[in-house]
């Protein structure tokens, strides 16, 4: 028999996973926001809930991203109900709810009753208020 198989050491190759220990839980899942990056308050940060969240300013009705604060009082440019972001199935979808100044996303028009998949680090315009969606 050949002398070199013989002087080699027995090798064993680990395994990936112990088989007395419970899998990895999965990473959780990502939660979308909204991040100003034009607007009166820089940096701020809206999060975008599971189902639908309404943008636009606090009046007679509530919304869940309130804009308010975000324009000057002698430019405001934002509908009291603007847009509703829809999060579901790890998804965010924006809608324009018949504004009068008009949705955008990276600088395109988003109609009303045309709803529109984001991505993370699109920015979408409401008004004067321009921000991004960020998964964290």
């Amino acid at each position: 028999m050949n002398e070199s198989v013989l002087e080699q050491p027995h090798q064993t190759i680990p395994a990936t996973a112990r088989a007395d220990q419970p899998p990895a839980p999965a990473p959780p899942p990502a939660r979308p926001k909204l991040v100003v990056l034009r607007g009166m308050k820089i940096g701020a940060e809206f999060p975008i809930y599971e189902g639908r969240n309404t943008a636009g300013r606090f009046a007679d009705k509530p919304v869940d991203i309130d804009l308010v604060a975000q324009e000057a009082t002698d430019q405001i440019w934002c509908s009291r109900q603007h847009a509703a972001f829809v999060f579901e199935k790890n998804a965010v979808v924006i809608e324009d709810l018949n504004s009068l100044n008009g949705t955008w996303v990276n600088g395109v028009r988003v109609h009303a009753g045309e709803p529109k998949v984001l991505r993370p680090g699109d920015v979408v315009q409401i008004g004067t208020v321009q921000m991004k969606l960020v998964l964290s």
